[in-house]
């Protein structure tokens, strides 16, 4: 089904003008019908004693994962702090995955500390952090409110009961199109290889989500899908590319051609679409019929933390749903905490951003082993070349 959002929601999503998510994979379970949404805490030590739980813990987040993406005046970051008395010196510097990965993956691997007492990496990736040992586990008595993550989100195969890693937020990925240039209302995801959109249709660069999508059209999972069904998909991508069928493949520029309507399909992520159409609202967002594909950013505590207690502290206090509510709502992303909706506005709860239906379900890629990863990248990359 497709969403226009409530002129109140557009009035808010208005203050979130910088789009967020960049290059980000995705790694493991089905989520069907999931009802969660994407933001990630980091954080970076200033020097804090490993047994001081009360000392102060530095975050290393991806942009606008709090409140206007401001740490002096977030909400969230106050309260903590007013409840706690640790200080949280945050940082909002995480801008991918792979660029994270080589600015600190090397210290890591060496046993030593980077200056983090929480980093936010997208499933996939911390996956890797974790089979790696990189991080510490998290502390059942110190963190409680564990409990409280969404059960779709509680068990994934490479962290067994979130013992290491615990879901900041949820995006979702789908498409964007508008109506009066299409002809109509779009359900079906394989209208990005209809011929009549032809040169009119734009596909994003990252694998996951375009295989993704590609994949749920051909009536492959691709949380379960095998290495010959994904290359099928990019095979599938590859000729529509050769034909023409894209205008671009591109990262998040993709949002400059569908605001001006140049573009009327597009593969797009859910932050950006939610930004949009504050100024375009005859735009329109939809997860497919066969679904859609969801991404996690998670929490962990890096090893070499000096303030692992207060980082777990950090942890509890946003997964108190009375916290994680309002945070949600400000940032427009699906919360991994049950009960935080009602904690929201009757706007908030009504927006398929934070909200989204129960139908049609949400996927999250399969976390694949790394020569598999290499081969579909590959692949993926010579099928949209341009």
């Amino acid at each position: 089904m497709s969403n226009s959002i409530d002129p109140e929601i557009l009035e808010a999503m208005a203050q979130h003008r910088t789009s967020r998510r960049r290059f980000l994979g995705m790694g493991g379970l089905a989520l069907g019908g999931l009802a969660v949404g994407p933001t990630l805490l980091a954080a970076c030590s200033s020097g804090s004693s490993s047994s001081g739980g009360s000392n102060g813990i530095t975050v290393l987040n991806w942009p606008l994962y709090i409140e206007g993406d401001e740490p002096s005046t977030s909400a969230t970051l106050k309260g903590f702090t007013d409840s706690t008395g640790i200080k949280v010196n945050y940082k909002n510097s995480i801008d991918g995955n792979e660029s994270f990965n080589t600015k600190y993956q090397a210290t890591l691997e060496k046993g030593k500390g980077i200056g983090a007492d929480l980093i936010v990496l997208t499933s996939w990736n911390a996956a890797a952090y974790i089979a790696d040992n990189l991080v510490e586990p998290l502390d059942a008595t110190t963190f409680p409110n564990k409990k409280n993550v969404i059960s779709r989100l509680a068990n994934p195969s490479w962290d067994p009961g979130r013992a290491k890693s615990i879901p900041w937020a949820i995006g979702q990925t789908g498409l964007a199109y508008w109506p009066d240039k299409v002809g109509g209302k779009i359900t079906d995801v394989n209208a990005i290889f209809d011929p009549k959109f032809k040169g009119k249709v734009t596909i994003l660069e990252e694998m996951r989500d375009t295989v993704g999508l590609t994949m749920l059209g051909m009536g492959t999972n691709p949380t379960t899908g095998t290495t010959t069904q994904m290359l099928a998909a990019v095979d599938k991508i590859k000729k529509a590319r050769e034909a023409d069928q894209f205008k671009k493949v591109t990262g998040n520029d993709y949002t400059e051609d569908l605001a001006l309507g140049d573009t009327w399909i597009a593969v797009a992520w859910s932050g950006d679409i939610a930004q949009l159409q504050a100024d375009n609202p005859g735009l329109e967002w939809v997860i497919p019929s066969q679904g859609g594909m969801l991404w996690v950013d998670n929490a962990m505590i890096p090893v070499g933390a000096k303030n692992p207690e207060g980082a777990n502290k950090l942890l509890n206090y946003v997964y108190d749903p009375a916290v994680a509510g309002p945070l949600y709502e400000s940032i427009l992303y699906i919360p991994p905490v049950a009960g935080a909706e009602k904690y929201m506005t009757a706007t908030a709860q009504a927006s398929p951003f934070i909200v989204p239906p129960a139908t049609p379900p949400l996927y999250e890629f399969d976390v694949i082993s790394p020569d598999v990863a290499e081969e579909v990248e590959r692949a993926f990359v010579a099928a949209t070349e341009q």
